[in-house]
């Protein structure tokens, strides 16, 4: 149709030049360029409505496109917020699964412990609030292969025994854990033969200080040598994380143990609280 409609337009021109330069032509060629000419305007108003037609459908093609366009960014602002949602609720699992069978300590009491850990610093003393657990780094409690609390650290420990003698700690017994990382004994077994001997004689040294306001009757101590490893150890290294004393604070009443005299048979009343894994 194209290629009709622009021979129609030649002939249509030509005839035009042949007027304008005076040449004359039959009145039969004369009417026959007037009808191919309206065929021509026909043609092409038929063309420009198609391609109008056309616009308008695309028009609201792009329209609809838009339109699913911001469809798809609502639906996807929906998504991100609802897995920043769940985001939020699993940690909030996580958070309430980690303190299932626990006490929470009081506030009064989680708040005093807080606030002295903050007090003595972070490269001495860590609490978790989750599990009411105080750890001190042995590397700075104690000189190494040494039981004997340091100077800087007796001042937190006399703190933290006022702490846990006053009113809002009185529901709660004390379990101080001592632990060691895997290097053997070096200079001083005969004081202390084994890194269980050593773990053990260090949470006594401090349970002395703690025994200063905290009734011993409301204290146990535990020691679990090189065998509760909080992070590796380096060969011939060991590792300072694993060399620590934990404080466990725990609902009073809840720690009973074994007879060291008497035999133990099967009627024996066996540990409830021991050291829990930190791995």
């Amino acid at each position: 149709m194209k290629a009709r409609s622009l021979s129609l337009l030649y002939t249509l021109i030509t005839v035009v030049v042949l007027l304008i330069t005076g040449g004359c032509i039959p009145k039969v060629q004369y009417d026959k360029c007037v009808r191919q000419n309206e065929t021509v305007m026909e043609q092409l108003r038929t063309l420009m409505a198609e391609k109008n037609s056309r616009q308008l459908e695309a028009d609201k093609w792009e329209q609809s496109k838009q339109l699913y366009l911001s469809m798809l960014e609502a639906d996807k602002q929906k998504i991100e917020g609802l897995l920043a949602t769940l985001e939020e609720k699993n940690a909030l699992i996580e958070k309430l699964a980690g303190q299932v069978g626990q006490m929470a300590l009081p506030i009064e009491l989680s708040n005093a412990l807080s606030e002295w850990a903050n007090k003595s610093g972070s490269d001495m003393i860590t609490y978790d609030e989750k599990k009411g657990v105080v750890r001190f780094k042995s590397d700075l409690l104690f000189d190494s292969g040494k039981d004997t609390v340091t100077p800087n650290a007796k001042e937190p420990l006399i703190m933290l025994s006022t702490i846990l003698n006053s009113d809002a700690a009185q529901a709660f017994d004390v379990l101080i854990v001592g632990h060691t990382d895997d290097q053997p004994i070096k200079y001083s077994a005969a004081q202390h033969p084994t890194n269980w001997h050593l773990s053990v004689h260090r949470s006594i040294a401090v349970e002395n200080i703690l025994a200063g306001a905290v009734k011993e009757t409301r204290m146990a101590v535990m020691g679990m040598s090189e065998f509760r490893p909080i992070a590796p150890n380096e060969p011939g290294k060991g590792n300072v994380q694993n060399r620590r004393v934990e404080i466990y604070i725990v609902p009073a009443g809840q720690i009973h143990l074994v007879s060291p005299i008497e035999p133990r048979s099967a009627n024996s009343t066996v540990p409830t609280i021991t050291a829990p894994d930190e791995n």
